[in-house]
């Protein structure tokens, strides 16, 4: 408890201040932290004999903002008396004036509620008593003081010394393997992109219970067990649950301004199946106890290239040819291939063929990639072959045969292609069967 006595002809500076350890003094400035508890004595005395103050108040001032150097004032007054500030002696104020904490931080200071105790000995011993709370800024009512040493007293409270965790988050994405990390990257359907969470605390307490989570925009989907946490106990990294999009990853303590940074990788594809280009914006928030602290967004942009190929030509015993010559009732095998040159699936792929004039169609003859199909081919509405996927293709043959009377000479039979797609409007190739229609030759005279 506190100590009445002292110097000053028994006066004692109004406000003092010390930190609750063990072994503490009171004084006036202390140096103290971010976590620790300090109680302040006040100090009060009617000096004037045979007089009595009605209603004496105290009240100290605590700053309601964060700094490094927290001032506490003290007042004191009754309905006799004006405010004062100090205790004074012979025009002289005693020690300092207020109480002063110097943090090597910045941090705020918060009164204990139920603290504040009446010690009082115009009994001959220490009686203690509790008071109500209002002493911190707003003034503690303690009754009405007699003038003369015994009747002077002390009030003391407790106040904490908080700061705060202050998280933040800072995301960039790059491609895989490639450490250039940006704001915002280009892509293509199917590619995958990693994403990275830098993780501070740029606050003065350690966090607890920090929470980062991501939840991925539509058309990506995360990599599983691609989720890693980086830090200084995992300096290459460790990997933890694939629950970044849902319920999020738990952080361990974030020590203030402490070495490094937190970092959390994450891989995720992007559908393949985009027909437009997209914009992915996805945003990471950071969480302490459940309370979003930051947020932070990077960008994809996917290109889609909606690409489809036809190539016509005609299967020869040499090769595949774009031209070739042929004789009547010849039969004639066709190879049609549809690739894909964009960077997306093509859907609802059609191929049609129409065989010139003097040839006709053998039926059952069709096969794509070597798969017999149906005879659709030579309908006007042609053979689906469903999806071709980036980069792939196609390959569908059928066979005709030269049949009639086509025009005397090297009469062209050309055979023309179209294939249809999902966003792709018709394309068309060709393939050219010359056959020589001329009469027999003419015999010669016999003799």
């Amino acid at each position: 408890g506190p100590d009445p006595g002292g110097s000053n002809n028994g006066d004692e500076e109004m406000l003092r201040v010390a930190k609750t350890t063990t072994g503490s003094q009171w004084g006036d400035p202390i140096a103290a932290e971010v976590g620790d508890r300090v109680a302040f004595l006040f100090y009060f005395h009617n000096g004037v004999p045979n007089t009595e103050a009605h209603d004496t108040t105290l009240r100290v001032d605590l700053p309601t903002f964060e700094t490094n150097q927290i001032k506490a004032i003290s007042w004191l007054w009754s309905r006799e008396t004006q405010p004062i500030k100090d205790t004074v002696v012979n025009g002289q104020i005693i020690g300092n004036s207020g109480a002063t904490i110097n943090l090597p931080t910045n941090g705020r200071i918060e009164y204990v509620p139920g603290s504040t105790k009446l010690f009082t000995y115009d009994t001959g011993s220490q009686v203690v008593r509790a008071l109500p709370d209002g002493i911190a800024n707003e003034g503690v009512n303690i009754g009405d003081i007699q003038g003369c040493w015994p009747y002077s007293g002390y009030v003391t409270f407790l106040a904490d010394i908080m700061g705060k965790a202050n998280v933040v988050i800072d995301k960039h994405v790059a491609k895989p393997h490639n450490e250039d990390w940006q704001e915002s990257v280009n892509a293509v359907p199917g590619e995958e992109v990693v994403y990275k969470l830098a993780l501070r605390n740029e606050g003065n307490l350690t966090a607890k219970n920090v929470t980062v989570i991501d939840r991925l925009p539509t058309n990506t989907a995360l990599v599983s067990g691609s989720v890693k946490l980086w830090n200084n106990a995992n300096p290459n990294g460790v990997t933890v649950p694939d629950t970044i999009g849902t319920t999020g990853i738990s952080i361990p303590d974030m020590a203030p301004a402490g070495p490094g940074v937190t970092y959390v990788t994450y891989k995720v594809k992007i559908s393949p199946n985009l027909t437009q280009n997209w914009v992915l914006v996805n945003v990471a928030a950071v969480y302490l106890n459940g309370v979003e602290q930051d947020r932070d967004d990077a960008k994809v942009y996917v290109q889609v290239n909606i690409g489809l190929l036809i190539d016509k030509k005609i299967v020869t015993s040499t090769g595949v040819v774009e031209t070739t010559t042929v004789k009547m009732l010849d039969k004639i095998t066709y190879q049609i291939v549809v690739k894909n040159t964009g960077n997306v699936p093509v859907n609802n792929v059609y191929v049609r063929d129409v065989l010139p004039q003097f040839v006709s169609y053998v039926p059952g003859s069709t096969t794509v990639d070597g798969v017999k199909a149906s005879d659709q081919i030579i309908s006007e509405s042609g053979l689906l072959i469903g999806t071709i996927a980036a980069g792939g293709q196609g390959v569908i043959r059928l066979e005709g045969f030269v049949y009639g009377c086509p025009p005397a000479g090297n009469y062209q039979l050309l055979n023309t292609a179209y294939a249809r797609a999902d966003g792709v409007t018709q394309i068309s190739d060709t393939a050219l069967a010359t056959v020589d229609a001329s009469a027999p030759p003419i015999p010669k005279v016999i003799n």
